[in-house]
């Protein structure tokens, strides 16, 4: 006769076995959009309160990376979509590894804007499945191969890095295979692998490191002190910059055909204006969206700055092609802009 709690354990383990089964069956099967996208919605958060608290950074980002792993497959329309998400890892690498400050926040900052900008794209391809399966489905698949959710290619000077790197390491192994093949010779075969190998590898290990910071100590300039800077949504201003300066680079780089860059002049410029107006009050870890909430209670701002803030999200998070004569109409709305904030201010003073 069995024993029950024998038994009791092997039916424990076979619903314990079905259960694991179960749940890995469901993980290898695609997702549908909305729950990718409801999952992108939640990273996003996760970002914001990383932002609010630095305590819940490493917490944050286990739920980040939780919420989207590096890759997956996500159906839409029947059919399945290949996801790569290694470009939000590598934006989460690049934000833990830099050292407190400015950097470091306007890195939360990108990694959020990103994030919400794509949610923006899902929900709009999504809203085109009932029209045309098809169109969403190609939608959706162009929107996921932007660069912008790529990882970045590698550009020349990091390959040369890379490269230079590669051959210090085999000069360094050479050196010390030469230097091993030296020992032996000297004090026969069993010496390259003694006390006394080992000692001689580390001596000159020691001095190469010493002769590599002391040529290094030599080559090494004194940095001109910077001027202290402010920083809007990662850009950084002078302190002696004005919003003029950000709107003709704008100008300028919207003549040369870059519509991205000069979208995002324009609307750092604007927040920099309201600023020195006194109309808002800038910090280094706000995001677009804080932004608009704060100017959303002054006159005349609400309609021209919503209007900018959904273009700057479009163009400059999404990766979104902008045209001359889109870039026509957010001049126009960022020219309303800049006269209601004066008008604003003017109306302020005479109150007081």
């Amino acid at each position: 006769m069995v024993n029950p709690r024998f038994q009791s354990k092997i039916i424990n383990s076979a619903l314990i076995t079905a259960f694991v089964m179960l749940i890995a069956s469901t993980s290898l099967s695609a997702s549908r959009l909305l729950n990718y996208e409801n999952r992108v919605v939640r990273a996003a958060e996760q970002v914001e309160r990383i932002k609010a608290d630095r305590e819940y950074r490493d917490e944050g980002i286990t739920a980040i990376k939780r919420l989207l792993p590096k890759s997956e497959s996500v159906e839409f329309g029947g059919k399945p979509v290949s996801v790569d998400n290694t470009w939000l890892y590598e934006l989460i690498d690049e934000y833990v590894a830099e050292d407190e400050g400015t950097p470091k926040n306007a890195k939360l900052t990108e990694i959020a804007g990103r994030l919400r900008a794509l949610d923006a794209h899902l929900r709009k391809a999504d809203a085109s499945e009932s029209n045309d399966s098809e169109i969403g489905h190609k939608k959706i698949e162009e929107i996921l191969s932007r660069r912008a959710y790529q990882p970045e290619p590698e550009t020349a000077i990091g390959g040369f890095i890379k490269r230079t790197i590669r051959k210090a390491r085999e000069f360094v192994s050479q050196i010390l295979f030469s230097l091993q093949r030296l020992l032996e010779r000297i004090f026969g075969a069993g010496a390259g692998s003694g006390w006394l190998s080992n000692v001689l590898l580390v001596v000159v290990l020691v001095m190469m490191v010493i002769a590599a910071a002391s040529l290094i100590r030599r080559i090494k300039r004194p940095q001109p002190k910077r001027k202290r800077t402010r920083v809007v949504l990662g850009e950084e201003i002078a302190a002696d910059g004005t919003s003029r300066e950000l709107a003709e680079a704008g100008f300028a780089a919207a003549r040369a055909g870059d519509f991205r860059t000069a979208v995002r002049k324009l609307y750092v410029s604007l927040l920099y204006e309201l600023s020195e107006r006194n109309l808002i009050e800038l910090d280094e870890s706000a995001t677009n969206r804080e932004y608009l909430r704060r100017a959303s209670g002054l006159r005349g701002l609400s309609s021209p700055m919503r209007y900018m803030t959904d273009r700057f999200d479009t163009v400059w998070y999404g990766m979104i092609p902008s045209s001359e004569a889109d870039f026509s109409i957010y001049r126009a709305r960022y020219e309303e802009a800049m006269e209601n904030a004066r008008a604003l201010q003017t109306e302020t003073v005479g109150v007081s």
